[in-house]
């Protein structure tokens, strides 16, 4: 059975309320008997319940890194809150008689094995064909999306920003529910941004910065858009382009499958996250968890994404932080720029050495002027990301005036500033709380970002790494 741990527990609690209500279960001695098998595989539980009779709660480990849930409560979570206090029970050392695993158990453990082997060969022996013939209908369809996304940004840009107005707005709405009938997704989402912009706000003017960066952004999915579906329907395999996410940018879904075809796939992985948080997004009405990770091996940082719909919160497992080491029997990486979007399906954790800091700390990039380099290059690209994140070795942190300012080796500096759109939460401000000593010689995750009225490039910190600690500025 895997190592349960507070961290394990926390990462597969549907949400707060599950894991503070499980941990109330084990305080109040809820928990009348409890069980494990002989090969600690299964461990199971009867808890008082609100009914007339008792909660059977149990929690098999068949697979060490994806465990089965569960209970005869009636709870639609999955681990509910009596699930989530058996693992605290275990974890809290409770007395666990030893007990056979049920023959129900054993008979579901034989039917998910059988379907596995199932899958497994048709997965071999029938892979998934391509509809060429649909796909390059629906290419055809996009293109001619795009040449209305076209008109939306040229109207804009010919009327002026200053010219919009409520009935601008209801026009620009009604223009962005038929992008959607063009299976163009991601520029709808930006265009509902955009409106966004100057619905949320009375003074037009302070927006004005980020509402340019989207017509930008929007202007070169219309050129590049255009420029690779035309390609791809000119290409008798309408092969996905690999080295952008320029198909995800016009709505194709990826799917893992697609992802190892192509060899893009890496095979045991460790990873630690230097940062997370989540936020809501409006025009896609979901909410978004996302992850900054950094792979021990390599030293590549990357995102994960996980997004999950206004409407299905209640039943999609919010993500959250995450301390101890990540490992993966196989990550799979998405097309995409310096900060590459990953996935993963099976995990398992360990705790976090020192050697895996010092390891960390030594991948960090030591010259800024290179850093700079290589990010300004980015950002010149409109369909990039605009918050590339960066691990950079600094010789010392220190203010100069108001503000904070990392340095180099050589002398070369670097201004540490929040993200301009508030978007992301405040971090900066907390350097002033970190001890001396610990902002000389370390490492530290930065994103990148340009500020729209100067156009000075700064960075904001996320995560310091020292030998002996990770202090994570934003969890």
């Amino acid at each position: 059975m895997v190592k349960i741990t507070e961290e394990f527990i926390n990462s597969v609690a549907p949400n707060q309320s599950a894991v503070t209500n499980g941990l109330g279960l084990v305080k109040k001695n809820s928990f009348l008997k409890l069980y494990i098998a002989p090969d600690a595989s299964f461990i199971m539980g009867e808890c008082k319940g609100s009914g007339a009779s008792n909660y059977v709660t149990s929690a098999d480990f068949v697979i060490s890194d994806s465990p089965v849930f569960r209970c005869t409560c009636p709870s639609r979570q999955i681990p509910c809150k009596h699930s989530i206090g058996l693992l605290y029970a275990y974890f809290q050392g409770k007395t666990f008689e030893t007990a056979e695993i049920p023959q129900d158990v054993l008979t579901k453990r034989e039917k998910i094995e059988k379907r596995n082997e199932k899958n497994d060969v048709s997965n071999v022996t029938a892979p998934k064909k391509t509809n060429k013939s649909a796909l390059k209908k629906k290419l055809t369809t996009q293109l001619e999306g795009l040449e209305l996304l076209e008109k939306i940004v040229t109207g804009i840009v010919q009327a002026g920003l200053g010219t919009i107005n409520a009935k601008t707005i209801k026009m620009l709405e009604e223009q962005a529910k038929q992008l959607g009938s063009y299976y163009l997704t991601f520029p709808q989402f930006v265009v509902r941004d955009f409106i966004l912009l100057f619905k949320d706000h009375e003074n037009y003017e302070q927006v004005y910065s980020r509402a340019i960066d989207q017509l930008l952004m929007l202007h070169g999915l219309y050129r590049h858009g255009t420029e690779h579906l035309k390609k791809r329907i000119a290409d008798s395999e309408l092969a996905l382009a690999t080295n952008s996410s320029i198909d995800e940018q016009l709505g194709h879904v990826w799917q893992l499958t697609e992802l190892k075809e192509l060899g893009m796939v890496e095979t045991d992985v460790d990873l630690v996250q230097l940062r997370f948080y989540c936020y809501s997004n409006e025009a896609r009405k979901e909410f978004i968890d996302t992850g900054t990770w950094i792979n021990l091996k390599s030293g590549k940082i990357y995102e994960s994404l996980n997004y999950r719909p206004f409407k299905a919160k209640k039943y999609i497992r919010e993500d959250d932080s995450l301390f101890s080491v990540l490992q993966v029997p196989e990550l799979f990486a998405y097309p995409g720029d310096i900060n590459t979007r990953v996935r993963w399906e099976q995990s398992s954790l360990r705790e976090v050495t020192q050697s895996d800091r010092q390891a960390i700390k030594a991948y960090g990039q030591s010259s800024f002027a290179q850093v700079i380099k290589t990010v300004k290059g980015q950002l010149k690209n409109p369909l990039a990301d605009k918050f590339p994140m960066v691990l950079l070795t600094f010789s010392r942190i220190g203010k100069i005036g108001d503000c904070f300012v990392a340095e180099d080796a050589t002398g070369q500096r670097i201004v540490l500033a929040d993200h301009y759109s508030g978007m992301e939460p405040a971090s900066t401000e907390l350097l002033a709380f970190i001890r001396q000593e610990k902002l000389h010689n370390n490492a530290l995750l930065v994103g990148f970002h340009q500020n729209p009225d100067t156009r000075k490039l700064c960075a904001q910190p996320m995560c310091l790494i020292t030998d002996t600690e990770i202090i994570r500025l934003l969890f």
